[in-house]
Parts: structure tokens; C-alpha cells; sequence
């Protein structure tokens, strides 16, 4: 689970920390900087795995623009700019900072500077340990490898050219490959993607997702749905999507057409008030509504789906109603297929499905100061209180609001 995140000099924010739970929601007006905290983890997850280009980005939901639009206007622009994000896993209290510069050869590229510097430093730890062929420091480190201390898992590629020896390969040969794995990411962060699925891409059935198993816009939905109904290993996690669709008063059950292709995706949908005659439509013509549930759904239940991700206005295409069940079927979710998310939404109704009680969902009020950088506020569980979230936010007293309105 991700602990905590901090971020400075990204956009609008100068200096931010989150300290998550299980299921987090940001509000906030318009502009005041809540995609651009999604952004920043995912800008994390794009360092963790090394792949800090702008093809990259886009396949994760990062607006990728300018360098000079990405640092935050803010910072003093006589000194060398960079991102610094830093993200805190659970897991042994494990940080992993990323300090993002933009590639000075290529404005399409940005560079993890903590990783190229700690990898120098490192070499000469490495490089003496090889070529003075002692054998006690050989021991202590791997000794210390063995213990998990993340500065002795820094390796450079500098190393690389001396892999064919023998004697190198006995020694670092079963450790190297994961190395820098172990040192710079954790598969939390790595799996980020910020979704933001759109209507007209949901119901393409035949576009094939960029990242597997679901593409950021949606794509992919009915391949993998295809894909679980067809393997009886996911009986259980195709049961669970449909009942979850139960939110829907007219569902009553999907499944997929019989002899399609390769090639061909489809679904035959059940509407409990259809005439026996008719019995079922495609996605073709149903609803958005069933579209967008259909995709969370799959997105929080598959066991291939990112245990950490982030989701663009959650309460697209729902019923005020129909939002509420939704929040309380969602953090259901989290907790039963060990999930962790980051949602932001405009509609009041997604936030009376929450339970402040539990500490593992956290509402956030994200605004901008006086100075116009962004600022994150928790609100937390208070028994005296009477009113629905919804209007609490509504009525102005929890802030979120656009004060020129």
C-alpha cells in the first residue's frame, strides 16, 4: 500500500504531501489543481520504470506538454528546475524519490537526476569491490544485500562491459537483474495509470488497449472481458463484475455471443424488462451509465488490473442515487481485492457513499492559496455533525467551492 505522497515544484504545486488511505477522494473547484496531484504520481510511476518519454505518458493519463509548462510556475526561475516526488510504501517504510529534470538533448525526455546521481556514487563502491578482489568486503556486501538496505542496491551500468568475466558473473550474477528493480520501484507505483474512460472509446469494441489489461480511455474492455469468460480460472471475478452491475434496477445479466472470432468482442446484454422475445441488446445500444459501471467494475475486481491507480471524475454519466451506491460499492471493492485509488469528482452525491469512520477512506479538499499554489486539506469524521457530506460541501463548509460563483 502507498503510505504517503510528496510533491514539489509540478504545476501548480510548490510543496504537497497525502498521507492515503485505501480509497481517496479529491473535490475542489475547478483548476485548483487535482488532476495535476494525479499527474505528479503518475509522473512517480513513469521514473520507477525508467520510461520518461512523452509515448509514455499519454498511454498513463499524464497531460504531457513543455517542460517549461510542467515545472511549477512558481519556483525561482534563476535556479536549475526540477520535480522532486516522493512516494512512501508501507512496506518496510520504503521512500522512493524521484528528482525529475527535463533532458537538455531532448525536450520530449526528462531524466530521474536521484537515480543517475546515487548510481555514480555507488559505481566506485562496486568497482573497487571487483577489481581489488577482496574477498571480506565481497561478504559484507553481499551480507547487506541480503538485509534489503536500498543503498547497497544501487548499481550503475557502468559495470555492464565487465558482465562477460567469469568472475564477475559468479559474483554478481544472480543479484544484477533485479537491482535496480528492487532499488528505484515498487510494483505499486510502476502499475500507476490515471483512467479517465470515455464514452465513444467504450464502445469500440475492437480497439486493442496500449497497456494491459485496460487502456486509460477505456480501450480493451470487451477483449479482456472475452478473455475472463473464456478462462474458467476467472469464474469467480466475472461473477463478481456482474453482480456488482446489480446497482443497475434494469440489469439483470450479461454474457458473451456465441461462434464469435478471434478477432470479434461482443456482449449480450439482459434488460429484465425486455419481452422473452427479444431477450437481449449489445453494447451497441445500451446505456453510458452500464458502460462506465462495466469498466470500474472490471477495473476493481481482476486480479491483472493495477493494485494503485487513480480514476478522472468518477461520477461521469450516474444518477445522483445511483453515485452514492457506487462510493459504497467501490470501497467495498478496494478492501475485498486489495486495491488502492485516487478519485476526483464535481458531484456532490459521490461523497455521502463515504465513511469517514473508516480511516482507510479519506476525503481531501485540494484548493489554491493566496499564492496560488495548490493545498490539500483533509476532512476527517466528526460525530457532532448532522448534515450530509454533499451538503456540507454544497453549503460552503467544508470549502471546495469556486468563490466567484
Amino acid at each position: 500500500m502507498i503510505k504517503s505522497i510528496q510533491i514539489k515544484n509540478f504545476k501548480s504545486i510548490v510543496d504537497l504531501s497525502l498521507d492515503l488511505g485505501t480509497f481517496n477522494i479529491l473535490i475542489g473547484e475547478n483548476g485548483c489543481g487535482k488532476s495535476n496531484i494525479l499527474e505528479a504520481v503518475a509522473f512517480g510511476a513513469a521514473a520507477s520504470n525508467d520510461k520518461l518519454d512523452y509515448e509514455y505518458f499519454n498511454n498513463r493519463g499524464i497531460r504531457a506538454t513543455n517542460p517549461e509548462f510542467m515545472y511549477s510556475a512558481f519556483s525561482n526561475p534563476k535556479k536549475k528546475k526540477s520535480t522532486i516526488i516522493n512516494i512512501t510504501t508501507d512496506e518496510r517504510e520504503n521512500s522512493y524519490p524521484y528528482d525529475l529534470v527535463s533532458d537538455p538533448k531532448n525536450p520530449k525526455k526528462w531524466i530521474n537526476k536521484n537515480k543517475e546521481v546515487a548510481l555514480k556514487e555507488m559505481d566506485k563502491v562496486f568497482k573497487a569491490i571487483y577489481f581489488e578482489d577482496n574477498d571480506k568486503k565481497r561478504e559484507k556486501v553481499l551480507d547487506e544485500i541480503s538485509k534489503g538496505k536500498d543503498e547497497i542496491l544501487l548499481l550503475s551500468d557502468i559495470l555492464k562491459p565487465y558482465r562477460k568475466d567469469k568472475e564477475y558473473k559468479e559474483f554478481f550474477g544472480n543479484i544484477y537483474p533485479t537491482i535496480l528493480e528492487k532499488a528505484f520501484s515498487t510494483k505499486e507505483i510502476s502499475d500507476y495509470v490515471i483512467y479517465s474512460p470515455e464514452q465513444s472509446i467504450l464502445r469500440k469494441t475492437e480497439l486493442t488497449a496500449p497497456i494491459y489489461p485496460l487502456g486509460n480511455k477505456g480501450e480493451g474492455l470487451f477483449q479482456f472481458l472475452k478473455e475472463l469468460a473464456f478462462n474458467k480460472k476467472n469464474n469467480k471475478s466475472l461473477n463478481d463484475i456482474k453482480h456488482n452491475l446489480m446497482l443497475l434496477d434494469w440489469y439483470e445479466d450479461f454474457d458473451m455471443p456465441e461462434n464469435l472470432l478471434k478477432n470479434e468482442f461482443s456482449l449480450k446484454i439482459k434488460d429484465k424488462y425486455l419481452y422473452e422475445t427479444l431477450k437481449y441488446f449489445d453494447e451497441r445500444s445500451t446505456n453510458e451509465g452500464f458502460l462506465f459501471l462495466l469498466f470500474y467494475s472490471t477495473l476493481f475486481i481482476a486480479k491483472s488490473t493495477p493494485t494503485f491507480f487513480a480514476i478522472e471524475n468518477i461520477d461521469s454519466s450516474f444518477n445522483p442515487k445511483l453515485c452514492m451506491r457506487l462510493t459504497r460499492s467501490l470501497t467495498e471493492l478496494t478492501k475485498k481485492h486489495n486495491k488502492q485509488v485516487i478519485v476526483t469528482t464535481q458531484n456532490p452525491a459521490i461523497l455521502d457513499g463515504l465513511n469517514l469512520k473508516d480511516d482507510n477512506q479519506r476525503l481531501f479538499v485540494i484548493s489554491r492559496n493566496s499564492f496560488g499554489h495548490t493545498k490539500a486539506e483533509r476532512i476527517y469524521y466528526n460525530q457532532e455533525r448532522t448534515m450530509k457530506l454533499s451538503e456540507l460541501w454544497t453549503k460552503g463548509f467544508i470549502g471546495g467551492l469556486p468563490e466567484n460563483c
